[in-house]
């Protein structure tokens, strides 16, 4: 753990690095790439969810010329990759942490990410009031749909994280069981292979109060962030229903997209249309320029004396 320049963070299997500004951001079909004034350069692969939010703020950040900290997983090396990009505020910077901190590390993984938490909330049109109501109706109609015994689940769930979320966390790296449904909704949402697995590794973030669901960051994908739907029996046993990404604008896509949710196909079927939604989300067809399919390289030109 070094101050002010690198913090692996454990827990949730990521390091945080400072990389300074963007000087230049090349775009290709796979991957895009971003460069500094010292000529460090960093390669996102496009896999994933939150890729093309990713790549719209390092544009933004490269116009803008703001200081910026990238995430890597802890299994690819941080000085060759990233997965994410966050703001770092010249007076705060956002690896800062108090002297003592190299001797709580769990404090200061909390510490670091409740300030990343915050960063990307901020972001958020928050005022829309439209969204919001359309995604409250969009939970309500899936409540709906479930069968009696899903039902009985989520309302019993729902009152156990309510009441008992701080007993619940105390632990806050689990595995928890999934099945083939959560496979194909991992697949097609995330943009994560789970084929042979029986469990999930999450690292909890913080409870949807008054719901069933959990706000969770993937150790074993990247440190991604996601939103997993739990039930739980009275004996304790519990385990993923469905899993999702957080993106409230996803829906009206994968509706689009995917007529057929549970059909039995291999994973690869699913993070087929995943990329397919990724696409119509996003918009990424409509945006690429005539002559761009290789490489698209965007120069920050330094700004008019005044």
């Amino acid at each position: 753990m070094v101050q002010n320049h690198s913090l692996f963070l454990k827990n949730r299997q990521i390091t945080l690095t400072e990389f300074g500004y963007i000087t230049a951001l090349d775009e290709l079909d796979e991957t895009f790439e971003i460069s500094n004034g010292a000529g460090k350069k960093l390669t996102m692969r496009k896999i994933y969810h939150r890729w093309p939010h990713a790549l719209q703020k390092c544009r933004k950040f490269l116009s803008l010329g703001v200081r910026i900290v990238t995430r890597c997983s802890t299994n690819l090396d941080e000085g060759r990759f990233f997965n994410e990009v966050y703001i770092d505020p010249n007076g705060a910077p956002l690896l800062a942490f108090p002297p003592d901190g190299e001797n709580a590390p769990d404090t200061v993984e909390q510490l670091v990410m409740e300030r990343i938490w915050k960063q990307e909330v901020w972001a958020e049109d928050i005022s829309n009031q439209k969204d919001l109501r359309a995604e409250r109706d969009r939970f309500e109609n899936a409540l709906e749909r479930q069968s009696d015994r899903d039902k009985f689940l989520t309302e019993r769930t729902t009152q156990y994280l309510n009441n008992r979320y701080s007993e619940f966390s105390i632990k806050r790296l689990k595995h928890l069981y999934i099945d083939e449904h959560t496979r194909r909704r991992a697949a097609m949402r995330l943009g994560i292979n789970l084929a042979g697995h029986s469990s999930l590794k999450v690292h909890l973030e913080g409870h949807l109060y008054n719901t069933n669901f959990i706000h969770v960051t993937l150790p074993e994908f990247g440190g991604i962030d996601g939103v997993i739907g739990l039930h739980r029996k009275e004996d304790g046993n519990q385990w993923i229903s469905t899993i999702n990404n957080g993106d409230d604008r996803w829906w009206g896509h994968e509706c689009k997209v995917a007529y057929k949710k549970d059909v039995d196909e291999p994973i690869t079927h699913y993070l087929k249309i995943f990329g397919k939604i990724i696409e119509d989300r996003h918009g990424l067809k409509k945006t690429k320029k005539p002559g761009t399919a290789f490489q698209q390289t965007i120069i920050k030109f330094p700004k008019k004396p005044r």
